[in-house]
């Protein structure tokens, strides 16, 4: 492009743009740039560069270097610049462009630039960002303080708050009311006609502050106190224009007074428990005041108490004097001691154990807290006496048992951990057991136990174990959580199982497994010619039921192709009324694991008709135990079948005539042979008492026994009709009828 076409262009532009032409980067501008100038227009247009703008030279150097020797295009926004061109030095920004221009050889000619003033916005900004600033202080004062700050303007009664009224009284922006109305408005009814006679007092009165308490309401309707003061400004004649002032929050000082209060009276009442002893003494271990539960836990009498003739060595056993005077060597110290237990006597004699806890609340007095633990120390004992117990039968158990606590550390072990491990009960304690487990065995050991103890999940794992002599052995180990009433762990028990006999016996197992299983792949052969040659119907599935392998002999006894078999559309060659007990025998074995076994009616193809078959199958698991198929065999069963339901028929005939020829039987019984016994023995009967009347008793007395036996015969034949009545024959059929059910089974 040519100097006069680019000159052309910025002469024509509205944008102010100046062009440097040259090696003396002569000034060619337009219109819009003469604002720039200043009054270095007209003669600034054909100078060169650095004869017109000496002032921003070091600025412009290094742009038209980059320009003529890089090619390189710069552009600056908002930069400050210090020019003389009203004749003294002045700010000014602006943004700027440098590109280069080609000559009419294609080199670098030139450099135009585009120039832009900001400085009324860059100075408008700065204003802006001071007002911003000002602000922000005002808002960082009102936050630094937590006091509620208002200004209230006296001559239209606007009011503002800063950001504490948000935060402490609840209200938003929004609720806030503009004007000093809304401040009279929530001053509580009770108190507002006080604060507002004082504070137009102040301000009419010519005072320069005003201050009060009052209650003011919060956003929930409900009423806190605060101490309110004000800066009253007035000007030259004394009028009142503005006022400022901080409202400081006594709610939590009305509160912690009214809870002093409280405390006073909990201290009361504290006096007053029945369950916890309550003594004031001086330094020298005079006893100043108790409460009526310390009289009665020590026995004292008040009136003692009264005239100061009790002090602690009354109370304390000989044994416990140290550890008293040790506890007020402490308190002298720190002004409070240890809490601490100690056995002390009655006047009476009897003893009692407390447990002690003060502080110092002056120079000279002292206030000491006493519950008696005398049940709890009793208990103590008792449970350290069953302890003793546990540990000496633990002692005798053959398995390694420990004690943890509840973080898994382990405080305790029986003396059969010590005799197998040859660790002391001292190295065996925390996690010093863990020497005793096998390396390779240890951090898959640890990191389970640990999960255990963090989740409160029982452990068990089977690892190996040090012996005394350096050799290892496998044991089962287990441990369980002990638990409170909240179910809060207390401690852990663990027991170690001795199972390396069984774990060996194991190990030979699986070996025998892995060689049954070669020799298994070798039989493997043989077994499938023994499906095709089987005269039985012989079939295998997977663990799901799913037919594994063709059956040439259960498509030669139903007529169905392989590819049907394969399918597993087996039911359209069994009878309709037997797939339900199929499915439900095969469901039960498959749940079970347990064989399986089922008679049905299965289609024969070579009679065209329907025959019993007998079906058995076996479950065949991996090394591990887990199912991996079945095998199983279909026996043809028919001609059994025909002949049960032969044999049940022939015992129904029978049965049923010998049922008919005991009735006969039992009705000749009845009929006749019975009656004739009756008739006999009524003969008889008169027979003997005519010889009794005659006086002969010896024949009486034959007749008599002849009688007996008549009798007897009587009962013998009654009991024959009841055996042989129809009751007792059906109770016969339903024999018979068992036989027959067995034999089907």
């Amino acid at each position: 492009m040519s100097l006069r076409t680019t000159a052309g262009l910025v002469v024509a532009s509205p944008t102010p743009m100046i062009l440097l032409w040259g090696s003396q980067l002569v000034q060619i501008y337009n219109d819009g740039y003469r604002e720039v100038m200043g009054n270095k227009h007209p003669r600034g247009l054909g100078q060169p560069r650095r004869e017109c703008w000496p002032e921003i030279w070091e600025f412009n150097a290094p742009i038209f270097e980059k320009v003529f020797e890089r090619g390189e295009s710069l552009t600056f926004e908002n930069q400050r610049l210090v020019l003389e061109r009203n004749d003294t030095p002045e700010e000014a920004y602006f943004t700027l462009s440098f590109s280069p221009v080609l000559d009419d050889n294609g080199d670098i000619g030139g450099v135009l630039a585009t120039v832009l003033e900001t400085t009324a916005q860059m100075k408008r900004a700065r204003v802006e960002e001071a007002l911003r600033e000002s602000d922000e202080r005002y808002r960082l004062v009102g936050r630094a303080t937590n006091d509620i700050i208002w200004d209230w303007n006296l001559k239209d009664d606007s009011l503002e708050w800063n950001e504490a009224i948000v935060s402490r009284l609840g209200y938003s922006k929004a609720e806030l009311g503009s004007t000093i109305e809304w401040w009279y408005e929530n001053i509580h009814p009770e108190d507002r006609s006080q604060v507002l006679r004082g504070i137009h007092a102040a301000i009419d009165g010519g005072m320069e502050t005003w201050s009060d308490e009052y209650r003011f309401r919060n956003q929930d309707g409900t009423y806190g106190a605060f101490l309110d003061r004000g800066y009253i400004a007035r000007n030259s004649a004394g009028h009142a224009y503005r006022m400022i002032g901080s409202m400081l929050d006594l709610t939590e000082r009305r509160r912690m007074e009214e809870a002093l209060r409280d405390s006073e009276r909990r201290i009361a009442r504290v006096l007053k428990i029945e369950t916890v002893g309550v003594l004031f003494f001086d330094m020298q271990s005079t006893f100043l005041e108790a409460n009526d539960t310390f009289l009665r836990m020590t026995g004292l009498r008040r009136e003692a108490l009264q005239r100061g003739e009790l002090s602690s060595e009354l109370i304390t056993l000989p044994e416990w004097m140290p550890r008293t005077l040790q506890a007020f060597k402490e308190l002298k110290a720190n002004g409070r001691f240890t809490p601490y237990e100690k056995e002390l006597v009655r006047p009476d004699g009897t003893r009692w154990w407390g447990l002690f806890a003060g502080a110092q609340l002056s120079e000279n007095e002292c206030v000491e807290f006493v519950i008696d633990i005398t049940a709890h120390k009793h208990a103590e004992q008792a449970r350290y006496e069953s302890e003793t117990r546990f540990h000496a039968i633990a002692d005798l158990a053959p398995d390694m048992l420990w004690q943890a606590d509840p973080g898994g550390q382990r405080v305790w072990v029986n003396r059969r951990w010590t005799e197998y491990t040859g660790q002391s009960s001292q190295e065996a304690n925390g996690y010093g057991w863990m020497e005793a487990i096998h390396p390779y065995d240890r951090n898959a050991v640890l990191d389970k136990y640990r999960h255990a103890v963090e989740t409160g999940m029982r452990f068990r794992d089977e690892h190996r174990m040090r012996r005394s002599d350096g050799s290892y052995g496998w044991f089962l180990v287990e441990a369980v959580p002990i638990c409170n009433d909240d179910g809060d762990i207390t401690h852990w028990f663990g027991s170690a199982n001795d199972i390396h006999d069984q774990r060996m016996t194991m190990d030979r197992l699986e070996e025998l497994v892995a060689e049954r299983t070669q020799s298994l792949a070798e039989s493997e052969e043989r077994f499938r010619l023994l499906v095709t040659t089987s005269a039985q119907i012989i079939w295998s599935t997977d663990a799901t039921g799913r037919k594994a392998e063709d059956s040439p002999s259960w498509r030669a006894f139903t007529g169905q192709d392989a590819e049907s078999w394969l399918k597993g559309d087996w039911k359209r060659v069994v009878h309709p009324d037997d797939v339900a007990s199929i499915e439900r025998a095969w469901q039960r074995s498959t749940r079970s694991g347990q064989p399986y076994l089922v008679e049905y009616r299965l289609w024969h193809a070579r009679s065209d008709n329907w025959r019993w078959v007998a079906a058995r199958g076996i479950p065949l698991r991996d090394g591990v135990g887990k199912i991996v198929g079945w095998f199983g065999t279909n026996t043809d069963i028919d001609e059994r079948k025909r002949a049960e339901e032969e044999v049940r028929r022939m015992a129904y005939s029978l049965t049923m005539a010998e049922q008919e020829e005991r009735r006969r039987v039992s009705q000749i019984l009845h009929d006749d042979l019975q009656q004739l016994l009756y008739a006999l023995q009524m003969k008889l009967r008169m027979v003997s008492n005519r010889l009794t009347l005659d006086r002969q008793m010896a024949f009486a007395d034959m007749v008599e026994e002849t009688r007996e036996l008549i009798k007897q015969a009587i009962g013998t034949t009654r009991q024959l009709t009841v055996d042989l009545s129809p009751d007792s024959q059906d109770r016969r059929l339903g024999r018979c009828s068992g036989v027959a059910a067995t034999t089907d089974a």
